[in-house]
């Protein structure tokens, strides 16, 4: 299967999946997925955030087939965007209106283009770490060999032009130069744009620099993004912004909204979010369009996945405390094993690193050239086990993972570890900490 589509495909799936060996899923339901092959795994990847209460979930299902008959896609007026919309809304106070598109790249595209509009300022400010999707404004990325607190901007791949990364101003994550930087620059800057958690880099201990941020770009007059596509509806039904208790000026959000089918999504202020408004005349104004944009099986989709939630608060309750039970014992392991290796966690979106050393930064985290080998093997051997970990290091877990699931899962990682230290390829964790 993977010799064919190659013959017709450049890449199969996205980039950074980075898998030791393509596996074809042919089925997924709940915790588990069964490949082509007949194997089956624990799945750990969750479509990569979306699956909060595991793959097929019969509540979306449900919902979806009732709605199938009555067609997929009619662009006119139709019943289906109000319902999830207002859920977005009531999920936080700071969610004054909504725009639905495709993905959360073009949600944090929209929010750029309408803050740009809005401010009549030319650049945009982000963070050293962040992921902000695929358009050209979010693949400008902080040079690795930047100083730590002045990170210098540059195009993450080829095909960005210099234009594009000359109106991107990069910021250090996690630390106060930021702010002085934001200050200078503030008659420039047309936002400020955050993963409130960061993907590559899932904890929550900044709780109080994120509180300096949003005060700084308040006397700045500089609005702020969340970008909450990952974090949204799954750190808690409110997100970054209930958790952290800050208010963004425009939020996006994207992959749990959508009850596993694509969406993306602008809310925020009204003052800015009407600048949306279709037909309008008056300046400033701003485009926005997608074929299926908003489209009747995502909304529906979400709308249940969203209603579940909001009905069931306990599922966060229980999310979480597995989550925390599952870094926990592994960290614990890793310590008293001395393996270089720990799990970050914020609530149920979690990392694993291959280094003991405390970390702030994702770029501090980076996987070191002398233990790739390590990691591969440790893929490999999960897979062994039935595990899959996906190459991209992040992974989540979901209310269709039981508490046997996550005993599974761990007693795999151990015994991994394990082995893959018998192969002479995992130093102790001090020996790593030295060099």
């Amino acid at each position: 299967m993977h010799a064919s589509a190659q013959e017709f495909l450049p890449i199969v799936s996205v980039g950074t999946l980075l898998l030791q060996h393509p596996i074809y899923i042919s089925s997924a339901k709940g915790a588990r997925v069964i490949d082509v092959d007949g194997n089956e795994y624990i799945d750990l990847t969750m479509g990569f955030g979306p699956h909060i209460l595991g793959h097929s979930p019969s509540v979306v299902l449900d919902a979806l087939r009732e709605a199938l008959d009555r067609g997929l896609q009619v662009a006119l007026h139709n019943p289906y965007q109000e319902p999830l919309a207002r859920l977005i809304v009531q999920a936080h106070a700071s969610n004054e209106m909504v725009v639905f598109c495709n993905s959360g790249t073009e949600a944090t595209m929209y929010a750029i283009r309408a803050l740009r509009a809005f401010t009549r300022r030319p650049k945009i400010a982000q963070f050293e770490g962040s992921y902000h999707g695929a358009h050209d404004y979010a693949l400008v990325v902080a040079a690795p060999d930047s100083p730590p607190g002045a990170p210098r901007a540059v195009a993450r791949q080829d095909g960005i032009p210099p234009e594009v990364v000359s109106s991107v101003v990069v910021l250090p994550f996690w630390r106060d130069e930021a702010f002085e930087m934001i200050r200078s620059m503030r008659h420039e800057l047309a936002a400020v744009l955050i993963e409130p958690v960061q993907g590559s880099n899932p904890q929550l201990g900044h709780a109080e620099w994120l509180r300096q941020l949003r005060e700084v770009c308040n006397a700045a007059n500089v609005p702020l993004v969340f970008d909450e596509v990952i974090t949204g509806f799954r750190l808690g039904y409110g997100g970054a912004q209930e958790f952290f208790g800050i208010g963004a000026d425009l939020i996006t959000y994207g992959k749990v909204i959508g009850g596993g089918l694509p969406v993306g999504a602008v809310t925020g202020r009204r003052d800015v979010m009407e600048l949306f408004t279709s037909g309008r005349v008056a300046s400033p104004s701003v485009f926005s369009a997608g074929t299926f944009s908003g489209n009747p099986m995502s909304m529906v989709a979400g709308t249940a996945l969203l209603s579940h939630l909001k009905a069931h608060p306990e599922l966060y309750t229980y999310l979480w405390a597995e989550s925390d039970r599952f870094a926990r014992e592994l960290n614990t392991f890793f310590s008293d094993e001395d393996f270089p290796a720990q799990i970050q966690i914020a609530g149920s979106s979690l990392f694993m690193r291959l280094t003991r050393t405390p970390i702030r930064t994702a770029a501090e985290g980076r996987l070191k050239p002398d233990l790739t080998d390590a990691y591969d093997a440790l893929q490999l051997k999960l897979l062994d086990r039935g595990v899959i970990l996906p190459g991209v290091h992040q992974f989540h877990l979901s209310t269709a993972h039981t508490r046997d699931d996550v005993d599974t899962v761990i007693a795999a990682v151990i015994d991994s570890f394990r082995e893959v230290r018998s192969y002479g390829l995992l130093p102790s964790g001090e020996a790593t900490t030295r060099r």
